[in-house]
């Protein structure tokens, strides 16, 4: 599963993403070059949009 984040544009935005990702629990890749969040179960895509919200950014599916 992949999360868009068009609002994330450095590392310091993938630091911050990363860094509430696991500080909720959640295993995900953020890739700054196509600006995602991806993760394997689609069980979390809650979850993930959740947590990148948290981090002040907005995700899309």
């Amino acid at each position: 599963m992949k999360v868009t984040v068009k609002d994330m544009s450095c590392n310091h935005c993938v630091m911050k993403i990363q860094k509430q990702l696991m500080m909720d629990g959640l295993n995900a890749t953020v890739e700054l070059k196509d600006q995602s969040v991806s993760f394997k179960k689609e069980a979390d895509l809650d979850k993930v949009k959740a947590s990148i919200e948290k981090a002040g950014y907005t995700p899309t599916v």
